[in-house]
């Protein structure tokens, strides 16, 4: 019975800590999956248990050499090989871009790289305070504080679901929460080129690799919000369109 108790304990445990985890930013969980193996590594290590590891890595050697050399001779795989590594590094993100979605009441700030989102109060009793200077109390304050403001709130409840969501999934399912609004409409160039982070110049195929590496952070399955989502889709149509 204690064995089953354990077991059910451990279980639960497991459910959690995978369903937080996969609340997270994708550079998150990838971060904490490389330590969990880290750490399992390490035991086996530790307890005298890794010498199988070894061993198979030593037989498998000789034989991934060999295939390596083998592939590597093959013209048409050495192309297609040079082909994915220039288009990767085409398609790397250049370092500090960042994306602007403005409201009534927040600037909200998106990181390209790192799918990190930041923003300032623009107005009311903390303007002027970042979003991260404010506790889990004083950023409940300011969404009720920003009601009249659709796109304010619905920014604010991105913020909160990524940077607070335990907090924040207990306060939502405490009292309704209003529905994100819709983004269907016009938007200006000018605002469609701050919320892909480009400039002026930009051309289609700027556009479209800005719109793919935002979805790719801040689409709703990796954390975002079908508000950002549907932001970043219209800045997209709206600057393709021009």
């Amino acid at each position: 019975m204690a064995r089953l108790i354990l077991l059910l304990g451990l279980a639960a445990a497991l459910f959690i800590i995978f369903r937080w985890l996969f609340r997270q930013p994708p550079r998150v969980y990838w971060q904490v999956i490389a330590i969990l193996l880290a750490a399992g590594l390490l035991t086996l290590v530790l307890t005298g248990r890794a010498h199988w590891l070894t061993a198979v890595f030593a037989a498998m050697l000789p034989f991934v050499r060999g295939l390596m050399t083998l592939l590597g001779s093959i013209p048409l795989l050495k192309r297609v090989l040079a082909g994915m590594d220039a288009a990767k590094s085409r398609n790397a993100p250049s370092g500090g871009q960042t994306s602007t979605v403005q409201s009534k009441y927040i600037r909200m700030t998106l990181n390209h790289d790192s799918g990190d989102i930041s923003g300032e109060v623009l107005m009311g009793r903390f303007s002027g305070s970042k979003l991260d200077q404010l506790d889990f109390d004083a950023l409940l304050q300011l969404l009720r504080e920003c009601a009249d403001d659709e796109e304010s709130v619905a920014l604010l409840q991105t913020y909160l679901e990524r940077e607070h969501a335990d907090s924040w999934h207990q306060q939502a399912g405490a009292q309704e929460q209003p529905q994100n609004p819709s983004t269907a409409g016009e938007m200006s160039r000018e605002e469609a080129l701050r919320v892909l982070g480009l400039a002026s110049d930009a051309d289609e195929s700027e556009i479209i690799e800005a719109h793919r590496r935002l979805m790719q952070k801040l689409h709703p399955d990796r954390g975002g919000s079908a508000y950002l989502a549907a932001k970043i889709n219209l800045a997209k149509d709206t600057l393709l369109a021009g």
